[in-house]
């Protein structure tokens, strides 16, 4: 194992086949790794059009040049593919064990294609990679197909595996990271449906144990040094150790206190008697705290549910519990529990039961729970695992369930690009609106998450003032970070990630040439999104409720967003890109950020 980033593993499903593919190192470093390398293999190797359950569809697993040196926070993977719910790039992150061990084997990515014949599971190890039968693990739950595999392989070897919803094709089905009752952390990669297409592939669990390797780094000293000063920097922020104390639920109170938070689907931006979903709240039931490798803050918080224990997030909270006019964390933590049990994506399995609690309501669907029915939502998870009666349309999402209930419906379905929005209402947080609306895969948050900046000043709520300006820089340098994988809660900057590269691959950058690559990766997605979905400005909006609805906030406010100011902020924004009124990267720009050529 030499210490050149860029090893990659293909497997051919199909075939029944494997080979060692290198990228060469332009590439590596126009693109790093992780999200950006994956667009690129995605936009090279991908046949045009292709269908995302379909044979010639790409599954990646990537990490990136820091993933497994010890590097802080880098120890998570990415899954790229083209996503089943949305037609558009698909970058979805874990965390846990599995890219370090994969590297750790000598691979910095995985590549499956094609489609087995039978039910199929892959064993990575030190003799090579094997397939081997999955027929008995078929129909198994994510953490019973975990605990099979590993019986078969090696106890302590790291799963990635999919339940019922991933083989059945739910669209918004997760690949699942082990388990929460393993000693070390789990980890899910939710969004966006990657699950189906690896259920469509047949292709159960891809499980991986590395006993002896290490990840190389280029200089060691420089490297040490450097860790020193970098663990310390990160005691020095208070968010560390409200991490640590609280996770990420702490964002619960001041969310609901200021209007964020959305609610019984996206009603109201505050849940009354909130105090049981709350952080504190959690805090007092959490059985253990986890880390990913290299992290000290543990912000992972174990519950532990009538069903098992259980990681619970404040996204969860939000959209499992307050967007279904849930209010107890207990309960929340039940059905987060029976979802990652399913393999469904916690986030959209919220917006979606909570558009079908509504639906009811209005007499547009039947045999669907209420608003507050905890139980009832449970049993509609698992209806739409299974696609059973109205499961089977709800597993198609809110976009094409609404889509086919009709025009009321579709008033009622809160999507961007046909991925179900998270734990922001963005008629409270302005910046969340334009970022929802030109973010590369569909309604995310993580491509610029502008609520602290909101919420601390560095933004004015409620203005339009330096909004394109600040999504645009934040797009451009999270493209960066998640092509490093490093954890968007890490209170580390650009000059750290540079000095990162430097010592563990050899890789100079300067501040701007680092920012570049961040840049260049934003419009490949976008080029990506115009070639597989004919994505244009017309798609570049907000839901129609967003639009048409004033948001009741605490303190008998309201909040709203128009359409003229969304057109008004993409105009600013489009220019800032450099891309033309339909939101197309002109020649200009491609050439300038050398895409011309590397494509």
């Amino acid at each position: 194992m030499g210490d050149r980033f860029g090893r990659l593993l293909l497997v051919d499903l199909s075939r029944q086949s494997h080979e060692v593919l290198e990228v060469g190192e332009e590439v590596i470093r126009a693109f790093l790794g992780g999200k950006g390398l994956g667009a690129y293999l995605l936009y090279k190797l991908l046949k045009p059009k292709a269908d995302p359950l379909g044979p010639e569809n790409l599954l990646m697993f990537l990490t990136g040049p820091l993933t497994g040196t010890g590097y802080p926070t880098a120890g998570r993977v990415v899954v790229v593919t083209k996503s089943p719910l949305t037609g558009l790039f698909l970058d979805s992150y874990a965390g846990g064990w599995f890219g370090p061990e994969l590297r750790r084997l000598g691979y910095d990515g995985l590549i499956i294609t094609g489609r087995a014949e039978e039910p199929t599971y892959l064993w990575l190890s030190e003799e090579g990679p094997e397939l081997r039968d999955a027929s008995h693990i078929w129909g198994q739950p994510s953490g019973r197909a975990v605990e099979l595999v590993r019986d078969e392989t090696d106890g302590r070897a790291h799963v990635a595996a999919i339940g019922p919803a991933g083989e059945n094709l739910v669209r918004f089905a997760a690949i699942v990271f082990d388990r929460d009752e393993d000693p070390w952390r789990s980890g899910v990669a939710g969004r966006g449906g990657a699950g189906a297409v690896m259920g469509s592939k047949l292709l159960k669990a891809i499980a991986i144990q590395a006993r002896r390797g290490r990840v190389p780094v280029r200089d060691q000293e420089a490297f040490r040094e450097l860790l020193g000063r970098l663990y310390e920097k990160m005691k020095e922020s208070p968010f560390y150790y409200i991490r640590r104390a609280v996770g990420t639920s702490y964002w619960l109170e001041p969310m609901n206190r200021l209007g964020f938070l959305p609610t019984r689907n996206f009603t109201s931006g505050f849940i009354e008697d909130h105090y049981r979903l709350t952080g504190s709240y959690l805090r007092a039931h959490v059985r253990k705290d986890t880390a990913c490798p290299y992290c000290p803050m543990g912000c992972g918080k174990v519950v532990e549910a009538p069903e098992g224990a259980v990681k619970v997030e404040y996204e969860l909270l939000a959209m499992m519990g307050a967007n279904d006019g849930i209010r107890d964390a207990l309960e929340v933590a039940r059905s987060v529990k029976l979802a990652t049990e399913l393999g469904l994506d916690g986030i959209s399995a919220g917006v979606v039961v909570g558009f079908a609690m509504e639906a009811g309501q209005r007499g547009l669907l039947e045999d669907v729970p209420g608003f507050g029915d905890a139980k009832g939502q449970r049993e509609l998870l698992r209806r739409i695992a299974y696609r059973e009666g109205v499961g089977d349309l709800l597993a198609e999402g809110v976009r094409r369930a609404a889509e086919r209930l009709g025009l009321e419906a579709e008033e009622l379905a809160v999507h961007v690009k046909g991925l179900e929005l998270p734990g922001y209402d963005p008629r409270a947080s302005w910046g969340m609106a334009l970022a929802y609306a030109t973010a590369d895969r569909g309604g995310c948050h993580q491509r610029a998450w502008t609520v602290r900046a909101e919420v601390d000043g560095r933004l004015r709520r409620f203005s339009t003032e330096g909004l394109a300006e600040f999504v645009k820089a934040v797009q451009d340098e999270r493209a960066a970070a998640f092509s490093l994988i490093v954890c968007d809660f890490a209170p580390l900057g650009v000059e750290d990630f540079i000095a990162g590269l430097r010592a563990v691959a050899g890789l100079e950058y300067s501040m701007e040439e680092y920012l570049r690559v961040g840049e260049r990766i934003w419009n490949l997605t976008r080029l990506l999104n115009i070639r597989e979905a004919g994505t244009s400005r017309a798609d570049d909006t907000l839901p129609p409720r967003v639009f048409e609805e004033p948001l009741p906030m605490p303190d008998d406010r309201e909040a709203r967003i128009g359409r003229e100011m969304l057109a008004s902020l993409l105009d600013e924004y489009y220019a800032l890109r450099g891309w033309d009124e339909q939101g197309r990267p002109t020649p200009e720009k491609l050439e300038e950020l050398g895409l011309d050529e590397l494509l």
